[in-house]
């Protein structure tokens, strides 16, 4: 049986590269590491990580540091498995959705023709 995924949602009007930057380096500080990421133009991030029970705190502590900002659910998500970290299996599947606030306009790549 796969563990269940801990799933966080947060939104940041910080700067999405260093934020991105910062959350990569909260994950590997805190004892994890990053398995994936998906980038939704400039709009969000999503990252998926493995995560440490000992390293919850620090993982939580560096995220807000970043100045991402979480929601309730996610909050008490991770309070209650900081709570029990002493019972939880040793690799935590974790994902956390940033959203990024600002006024720029949406990020836009050219995609080049492929032939054929």
């Amino acid at each position: 049986m796969r563990p269940r995924i801990i799933m966080l949602t947060g939104v940041t009007h910080a700067n999405r590269h260093q934020v991105t930057a910062d959350v990569n380096d909260a994950v590997v500080s805190s004892g994890g590491w990053v398995t994936d990421h998906t980038f939704f133009s400039n709009i969000a991030t999503n990252f998926r990580m493995v995560l440490a029970p000992a390293g919850l705190a620090r993982f939580h502590e560096l995220v807000l540091k970043a100045g991402v900002h979480l929601d309730e659910e996610s909050e008490a998500a991770l309070a209650d498995l900081i709570a029990k970290e002493k019972g939880l299996p040793e690799e935590l599947p974790t994902s956390l959705n940033v959203t990024f606030i600002h006024n720029e306009p949406d990020l836009r790549r050219e995609v080049p023709a492929v032939p054929g």
